[in-house]
């Protein structure tokens, strides 16, 4: 077997293994409820192949990842659920009743649901990077995500992107899940790292 056959077969190998852990994520939120454990769990696997390579497998390392952070991930999605019903409810009273100091309740919503968005998104690498209590994940989501909201941004255009290429080619679905992870892990790593020797 030739260098070239090797290199298309490791490509291979390593589409398989994204496939594979994305097709496990979307099964294991299908319940809806254990959405926020699954993501934990995708979040893990990835961190897991960013350190060690895909050689570290999927099935097995994924449901242990899933089982291991079930309890404060599911608590946390639990808390990040009542947390987003309760924006929306409030910016449909807004935007349905007239009050005094309307708009600037409006506004309030509004810098509310961003910054919601923007925990989102840096809550799974707290969760996957650092051993911390629900209290302590939390609030450094809510740190990084203001501290850090230019490559929070970019994030954002980075998921948005990659929804619209999925609309126009819906093959995609098959490994959007993983990809994005992999990729959104990769910036949060490099960014935590220059952090890290900015403080030293």
């Amino acid at each position: 077997m030739n260098k070239s056959e090797n290199m298309f077969f490791k490509i291979l190998d390593i589409f398989a293994h994204f496939v594979l852990l994305n097709a496990l994520w979307v099964i294991c939120c299908i319940p809806i409820l254990t959405i926020f454990p699954a993501t934990t769990a995708l979040f893990g696997v990835v961190r897991k192949w960013h350190v060690e390579g895909t050689n570290v497998g999927v099935v097995r390392l994924f449901f242990s990842l899933f089982r291991a952070n079930f309890k404060k991930s599911f608590l946390i999605g639990l808390m990040w659920s009542i947390a987003g019903s309760i924006i929306y409810f409030d910016m449909s009273i807004v935007l349905q009743i007239d009050f005094t100091g309307e708009i600037v309740v409006f506004i309030l919503l509004i810098f509310s649901s961003i910054l919601y968005v923007f925990m989102t998104i840096y809550i799974f690498f707290v969760l996957v990077h650092q051993e911390l209590s629900i209290l302590y994940s939390i609030k450094n989501a809510l740190f990084m995500s203001i501290g850090y909201y230019l490559h929070t941004f970019l994030i954002i255009v980075i998921i948005a992107g990659s929804l619209f290429i999925t609309y126009l080619a819906p093959i995609f679905l098959t490994i959007i899940g993983s990809v994005l992870a992999f990729s959104i892990y990769h910036l949060f790593h490099n960014l935590s790292s220059r952090t890290i020797k900015g403080s030293m």
